[in-house]
């Protein structure tokens, strides 16, 4: 099955269909993805919140290649926000936007106009957002600055990778941050070496603990978790001052422990039909890392 998934890759097609055919994947894709519909993610948001877990979805979607496209997106975003609000699942569920799905055609002043009225709504039902980082993360910190301008507040991801990564940090320690490792392939602008990437991981994480903001550290890795927690002793900062945030069904036993210990903890739920190419953290730009996680998702 890894051989046909790459393949689906290089043809650049959807995974889902393919993932499911068999008995053991379609129960791994019951405990890793949100499902197809908003519905769907609603409802797996609703039973983490009941255990204690905060949750973030995703409306997993390529790059959009028209203007239709993106307001369709846009217009699914809003509905999504109406609908946790009407969930009663405004205190415990952010919503994650990326802006390549914002716009066609790299149009700057669409995006930040469908994310302002995106954001401007999520206010109104007091439901967060966060600006993901794909393609583009100087973009992304562009896009939250210029909200920033007009009064309007969100989040932003930042990938370690990124060799501005530190500064933006520094600079962002008392707004919200969700700090992930990130990295693309060849990029001139980011780290390429693992252990840089986590050594920046760390520094960027002294910045952010030093600050006031709500940050959210995403990460698989037991090593970088078991330092975050340290830090943020070391930094004095009171547990729900910041949090640590898993994919659904990665890490359980961590996410469970962080939680029996009064750690907050957060889900990150894609959902839709492009979900698996999102959980995996976008195959077709990442392609050495597709096998590894596809064999992650299996058991054995």
């Amino acid at each position: 099955m890894i051989r046909e998934a790459l393949s689906a890759v290089a043809r650049n097609e959807s995974l889902g269909p393919l993932i499911s055919r068999t008995p053991v994947a379609r129960e791994v894709i019951k405990r890793v993805m949100g499902g197809d519909t908003a519905a769907d993610a609603l409802a797996v948001a609703d039973r983490l919140a009941d255990l204690g877990y905060v949750v973030s979805l995703e409306r997993a979607a390529p790059r959009v290649e028209s203007e239709e496209q993106a307001e369709e997106l846009a217009g699914e975003y809003a509905d999504l926000v109406r609908e946790i609000a009407d969930a009663g699942l405004a205190g415990v569920c952010e919503i994650a936007v990326f802006p390549d799905t914002m716009c066609a055609l790299d149009d700057p002043q669409a995006a930040l106009r469908r994310l302002e009225t995106l954001v401007r709504i999520a206010g109104e039902r007091h439901v967060a957002v966060m600006i993901g980082s794909r393609t583009d993360p100087d973009r992304s910190i562009r896009l939250l600055d210029e909200l920033g301008e007009r009064g309007l507040d969100a989040g932003v991801t930042i990938a370690s990778a990124h060799r501005q990564a530190e500064a933006e940090c520094t600079r962002l320690a008392d707004r919200r941050v969700r700090l992930v490792k990130g990295g693309r392939r060849g990029a001139a602008e980011d780290l390429q070496q693992p252990i840089e990437i986590d050594k920046a991981y760390v520094r960027c994480a002294k910045r952010l603990l030093s600050g006031t903001g709500d940050h959210s550290f995403a990460t698989h890795d037991p090593r970088l978790l078991d330092m975050v927690t340290s830090l943020a002793r070391r930094y004095q900062r009171p547990p729900h001052t910041y949090e640590f945030a898993f994919f659904l069904g990665r890490q359980e036993a961590a996410q469970e422990r962080l939680l029996a210990d009064g750690e907050r903890v957060r889900i990150y739920i894609p959902y839709g039909p492009q979900w698996f190419e999102r959980l995996v953290g976008g195959l077709a730009e990442q392609s050495s890392t597709i096998g590894g996680a596809l064999r992650s998702l299996l058991p054995g």
